[in-house]
């Protein structure tokens, strides 16, 4: 049983949930149309989805049925059909997978037979260029970026690519994602920077580069940490003494 919650809470859709979209988007048009038993009855909330391979549906509604002129709430299970994944699910699998293996001949080839590029997995809702950028797989990241991939995209934590390429140590995707104009400042739910999570992952190459490129040195984060104290904290000598010669406070 898939969770109402997780299935219908407000923000960005999740490909897994797609099918549980068209679900309701079917019983709406049910009722409308094709509910002829039941017309007399009007659906005033979905209480569970259950999805039934290979991609219909059943939804348990409770409803307000009207008999012999009294009002009586009472769960109904009805059918409804729903598209289930398409092929472009699996294209766009494919195409995280290809992402994080570097393999930038098939994600060309996948997103030429129609790989949604901006495609979210289903464990952090990475797009493959964060996929791309926290592996190093610089190749990729220019192919993603030459092909229009969403530059500041957020994952469910609100990380970007930059973030990501810096908290993994990828300095190479860092200069790349700059270059292309990678916002050095963006901020992550936590509102940490790309700064912060190199010095959190201990980066020293890095904190470096991003300071070189001009990183905002005491910036804080939503607990009021900056870079210098979660160096501290992490106990990584070496990017204390960069943040500190670079003028960092705590």
């Amino acid at each position: 049983m898939t969770d109402f919650l997780a299935a219908f809470s407000p923000g960005r859709p999740r490909r897994s949930i797609k099918p549980l979209n068209t679900c309701r988007m079917a019983v709406g048009n049910v009722f409308q149309a094709d509910l002829q038993p039941w017309a007399a009855v009007t659906p005033i909330g979905i209480l569970k989805v259950n999805h039934i391979p290979p991609g219909n549906c059943y939804v348990l509604l409770y409803s307000l049925e009207v008999t012999h002129m009294k009002k009586t709430s009472a769960p109904i299970m009805m059918i409804a059909a729903a598209s289930g994944p398409s092929a472009n699910d699996a294209l766009d699998d494919e195409l995280l997978s290809a992402a994080r293996a570097g393999d930038s001949a098939l994600v060309e080839n996948l997103l030429d037979r129609g790989a949604d590029i901006e495609a979210r997995d289903n464990n952090h809702g990475y797009t493959a260029l964060m996929l791309a950028s926290g592996m190093g797989k610089v190749a990729v990241v220019e192919t993603l970026l030459d092909r229009g991939a969403a530059l500041e995209a957020r994952s469910d934590a609100g990380s970007t690519a930059l973030m990501e390429a810096s908290l993994m140590g990828e300095v190479a995707v860092v200069e790349t994602l700059l270059d292309r104009g990678a916002a050095i400042e963006a901020r992550n739910n936590a509102r940490g920077t790309a700064l912060m999570l190199a010095s959190f992952n201990g980066q020293a190459a890095v904190v470096e580069t991003l300071l070189n490129r001009g990183a905002h040195i005491n910036a804080r984060n939503d607990i009021g940490e900056t870079a210098l104290d979660i160096a501290y904290y992490k106990g990584h000598r070496e990017i204390i003494s960069a943040l500190r010669t670079a003028g960092a406070v705590r």
